[in-house]
């Protein structure tokens, strides 16, 4: 969607002035941030793309200008940009900013999921940059010390001298796990002491606010978390990760328990955690939270955004979030796959349709003027369930109101909200202008006094979740009429104080002058309340969507109703509408009956026209073509040219939608499907749009978004790494490896699209073409260990065991715990006698997965095969232990013991090994062994023909039968 600038005209509406001041940016974009960067008098413009930030400098007359290079990076970003707050955090009266990354899912098998879910450490680094004064920023990060911890997924932070010392101090709130508290030390540099301050708080951060909610005129915290019903339930459960020590028990509990308010002692450590006796924990999914004071009583109130993904399916995937992913977060041994692959399942499940913490309420909390909070967002018409994700303070139209612009999710997009409570106290509004220091006065403190009422709000740029207010600062002061003192601490230390402020009037004070101006409240304008049913989540009956870029369609050659073969390729240098259909439809045979009009039509435009059946059933097509009369061609899809339309089709939105007949894809004459019409469509509208069809990337934009502007980083690219994945996952190599070779020509340097690319020509034994590739991914990332394993594994089949041996053990060095390369490598080692190299790597994988049973097992084999039986019991037995019991690894234990003259043992571990796995043989025929050299035959007759009687096909069974007389 493109990003927009509305202008407040003043008298409570807006206009969009996006493409006249050169603003039409179609950037995906996280966050943006309005703050005088120059000092110049006009406010600038920080925008926050995912893949790194812009700065538009403001030049007056409602122009903005790029400026080029204005952020420079000591290290390239490794991560997603989303927050940003701004600040002047060594005080030579510039705003510098701190920048918030992410790491996001982008596709199959390309999600860095947290490791460990509770406290994650292998996210992005934030930044640090520090404001040069010519419109560039330098990066400071390593220098100033905020490189500490600096390794979390962080989607937002805050500014705030929490000590009063006059140096702003910064939070950051990481999502999996702990947070970030940065003192500033007032020489440049800053020191984590999230610990030492008690505000960790682990949990999923998304949100910071600082606020005196107490008005004590200390700066408390308040950080949004996940209050989550089922993550309580399943978390408090004994089940939940058994034998876990209680301390990590805990910090997985508290991912569950809700948001976060620290009270300020004083600027000592640590904070006071009131989350419960304040109760404001109980945010849902929450997002965004700031306070202002909606009623206007003197104390600051809270609004927390909550909900995360509304789908159609209302079925909600919340309780399968804790069982399936968080319950596998801390599993170490081979396990960890299923971490990775259940992250994976529900990110393509969300696509598909499915809530995940869906239809969430967002909730505001009223403060009661004791410490406490009580939930009234019912009450004051802001429950809404938008999937709400950021929130905006202004007094748009100058009434000394706070309106707020709500940004959701789902629709409406925009919510505008104006207070229109009937009773309701005075405020004052102070705006501030810095001169000596910012412009903006950012970081700036203000308290206003009378008598027994006293109040201090800090001025802050970026707060909240990906979110900026207002730079006036509002105070509500109840029923008090009579003027305040107000107290200014400017951000450069210069503390003035101002009598006589009136009430209900907006105050401009400019720093340095004694005096300061005042003019009254506009007058209040009532409007009528927009009509706001709830979201639509149902689909539209019929659309078409102009991709942004073409899609080659995926050739095809099958057969028509009369055995006529058809391809893609006769068509080509012509425009063609291909259409999947099913027979037994009733829409697709109302949609062939609509084409069949405008046959003529489409023939005499140049279009070709044929349908493509879906489901296979001949005779019920051929009985609908004679039905309707139809004379353009009717294609018999195979269930592999139907699967990889389906696979195409569900790849192309980000909503991962099955193809639900009829569904029609416009190909130009160059092959590409340039666009999807999705359930019927009008045959006009095809011809309209075949000779409206783009012809170049700026038409597409335009056709496409529906807006004209501009892609600063060029427009976005199709995933065709996404799309190899889907289809190998689904069998179709040809396929997947057209678009892994596409992926890797787009990105020359993308490991991952070669490795898939060798893969694939090892499975098909062409080994050469696989060795390049391979070749190719692990000089790119000499850290992957599976394409290691993979060019182990050619030299092995090459016969160049030297060389496999040296691939295979730079996998385990990379990997020691990588099974297939282990298995592998002691394989060879066994081969070539080297039995003190084969127990060293097992060792190793031991040590670096102590809990994986493969590696016990193997050892214990290892060692069993060199007849040192009590290393190799041991090992067996605790593989047993990790793998819950296993019918192969109790009976390899019970021959153990019965090299160890334990016969007693041995019939145990045989006997358990039968009952887990009745119809494996070798218990069987090992306790009938034990049996017949006691002399019991009987007794080994019967055990024999217990197994026998079910599978009597059993030749050495039947063998061991005969031995004994039977």
């Amino acid at each position: 969607l493109p990003n927009i600038l509305y202008r407040n005209r003043g008298d409570g509406t807006f206009e969009d002035i996006t493409q006249a001041t050169g603003l039409g940016l179609l950037d995906g974009t996280a966050s943006a941030l309005f703050a005088d960067f120059t000092n110049s008098g006009t406010q600038d413009l920080l925008v926050v793309r995912t893949s790194g930030p812009l700065l538009f400098l403001n030049h007056g007359g409602g122009k903005f200008e790029l400026r080029p290079d204005a952020f420079q990076f000591s290290k390239p970003p490794s991560g997603t940009f989303t927050g940003v707050a701004a600040a002047d955090y060594d005080r030579d009266g510039l705003l510098d900013v701190y920048f918030c990354l992410y790491a996001y899912y982008q596709g199959l098998s390309q999600y860095t999921h947290p490791k460990p879910y509770y406290d994650a450490q292998n996210g992005p680094p934030n930044f640090l940059l520090r404001n040069r004064g010519d419109g560039r920023f330098e990066d400071v990060t390593e220098g100033s010390g905020m490189n500490q911890n600096n390794n979390r997924f962080t989607f937002a932070c805050g500014w705030c001298d929490y000590n009063a010392d006059g140096w702003p101090d910064l939070f950051v709130a990481n999502d999996f796990g702990r947070k970030n508290f940065y003192r500033n030390n007032g020489n440049g540099t800053f020191t984590d002491i999230a610990r030492e301050a008690g505000v960790e708080d682990y949990g999923a951060g998304m949100s910071v606010s600082w606020f005196d909610y107490d008005n004590d005129g200390r700066p408390d915290l308040y950080v949004t978390d996940m209050w989550s019903a089922a993550g309580k339930r399943v978390t408090e459960q004994n089940y939940f990760l058994p034998g876990v020590e209680e301390s990590t028990r805990r910090a997985y509990r508290k991912h569950a328990a809700g948001n976060s308010l620290f009270k300020n002692e004083g600027g000592r450590e640590p904070l006071l955690d009131t989350s419960n006796k304040a109760r404001v924990a109980m945010g849902r999914w929450s997002w965004s939270a700031d306070s202002w004071d909606f009623d206007h009583d003197g104390s600051n109130d809270l609004y927390v955004t909550s909900g995360f993904i509304s789908g159609p399916k209302r079925q909600d995937l919340s309780s399968f979030f804790w069982r399936q992913i968080v319950a596998r977060s801390l599993d170490t041994g081979s396990g960890s796959l299923d971490y990775e692959l259940a992250w994976n399942a529900i990110n393509e499940l969300i696509r598909a349709d499915h809530s995940w913490n869906g239809y969430e309420r967002n909730v505001c909390f009223l403060n009661n003027c004791d410490g406490t909070f009580s939930e009234v967002s019912f009450l004051l018409g802001l429950d809404f369930t938008d999937d709400s994700r950021a929130f905006g303070l202004g007094d748009f139209d100058g009434d000394g109101r706070l309106e707020v612009i709500l940004k959701n999710r789902s629709g409406p997009q925009l919510r505008i909200l104006q207070n229109e409570m009937p009773s309701i106290g005075n405020s004052l509004v102070l705006r501030l202008q810095g001169r000596k220091g910012n412009r903006d006065a950012i970081g700036a403190t203000v308290t206003i006094e009378r008598g027994n009422v006293r109040q201090t709000r800090y001025l802050q740029a970026g707060s909240g979740f990906l979110s900026q207010h207002s730079k006036e600062i509002h105070f509500g002061v109840g029923p008090e009429t009579e003027p305040f003192e107000a107290t200014v601490r400017w951000p450069n230390g210069l503390t003035q104080e101002f009598k006589n402020v009136p009430v209900n009037h907006r105050i401009i004070i400019t720093e340095g002058e004694a005096s300061f101006n005042a003019a009254p409240f506009r007058s209040r304008r009532r409007r009528k309340k927009a009509p706001g049913p709830p979201p639509d989540r149902s689909r539209p009956g019929q659309f078409g969507t102009w991709l942004l870029e073409p899609m080659p369609a995926l050739p095809f050659s099958l057969p028509d109703l009369e055995g006529q073969i058809r391809t893609l390729g006769q068509f080509a240098g012509k425009s063609l509408l291909l259409v999947a259909v099913a027979s037994g439809c009733e829409a697709s045979r109302q949609q062939l009956a609509a084409l069949e009009k405008y046959t003529t039509q489409f023939r005499t435009k140049a279009v070709e026209l044929i349908a493509m059946n879906m489901n296979g059933s001949t005779d019920e097509m051929r009985s609908l073509v004679r039905s309707t009369g139809i004379q353009f061609p009717v294609l018999l899809a195979d269930q592999r040219t139907a699967g990889v339309y389906e696979i195409l089709y569900r790849y192309l939105f980000d909503r991962r939608r099955d193809l639900e007949t009829p569904v029609s894809f416009l190909i130009d004459k160059g092959g590409s499907v340039i666009k999807v019409y999705q359930a019927s469509v009008d045959p006009a509208s095809v011809l309209h749009d075949v000779l409206q069809q783009p012809r170049n990337a700026e038409q597409r934009i335009q056709r496409a978004i529906g807006s004209t502007g501009h892609y600063h980083a060029g427009p976005p690219r199709r995933n065709y790494f996404t799309y190899g994945v889907a289809f190998i996952q689904s069998e179709h190599v040809d396929a997947a490896l057209a678009c892994f070779q596409e992926a890797a020509a787009r990105n020359p340097n993308y490991a991952p699209a070669y490795y898939n690319i060798g893969t694939i020509y090892l499975n098909k034994q062409m080994l050469p073409e696989a060795r390049t590739n391979l070749e190719r991914a692990v000089a790119l990332d000499p850290q992957d260990a599976d394409a290691w394993t993979n060019l182990g594994a050619i030299a092995g089949q090459q016969k160049r065991y030297d060389e496999a041996l040296d691939n295979l053990a730079q996998a385990v060095r990379v990997n020691p715990a990588h099974l297939v390369a282990l298995q592998n490598l002691v394989m060879l080692y066994r081969w070539q006698g080297r039995l003190d190299k084969a127990q060293q790597a097992i060792e190793n994988a031991i040590k670096a997965q102590p809990n994986d049973p493969e590696f016990h097992f193997a050892l214990g084999m290892l060692l069993a095969g060199q007849e040192k039986f009590e290393g190799a019991r041991k090992e067996l037995a605790r593989a047993v232990e990790l793998r819950g019991n296993d019918a192969i690894t109790l009976n390899n234990l019970g021959v153990v013991y019965l090299r160890l003259g334990r016969q007693a043992d041995a019939l145990t571990s045989f006997e358990r090994s039968r009952q887990l796995s009745p119809d494996y043989d070798r218990p069987y025929l090992n306790t009938a062994l034990i049996y017949k050299q006691a002399g019991q035959e009987q007794k080994a007759k019967a055990i024999l023909q217990s197994f026998a009687e079910r599978h009597p096909e059993n030749d050495e069974v039947k063998k061991t039968l005969h031995e004994l007389g039977q």
